[in-house]
């Protein structure tokens, strides 16, 4: 394997590979219910298929980094 000067994204992140994914999940799951109440809290347009494919960009979008998304939500019992 060749050596690469660009950063690993996931360390870079913070997270494990995959990590990142999980908290949005969980965040989406404990504070909204699922995707689809938490698109629709953002006003986000994507239904269906299309929030998975999707949810990663609007979060980097709203928030900056995943990483602010969770502190965000930290602690809070509304969304």
């Amino acid at each position: 394997m060749k050596p690469t000067s660009e950063p690993n994204r996931a360390l870079q992140s913070g997270y494990a590979p995959g990590g990142d994914a999980q908290v949005i999940a969980h965040i989406a799951k404990a504070r909204f219910g699922g995707f689809a109440p938490m698109f629709e809290h953002h006003g986000w347009p994507e239904r269906g298929s299309d929030m998975m494919r999707k949810v990663q960009t609007r979060v980097a979008e709203t928030y900056g980094t995943v990483k602010a998304f969770e502190e965000h939500f930290k602690g809070r019992n509304e969304p």
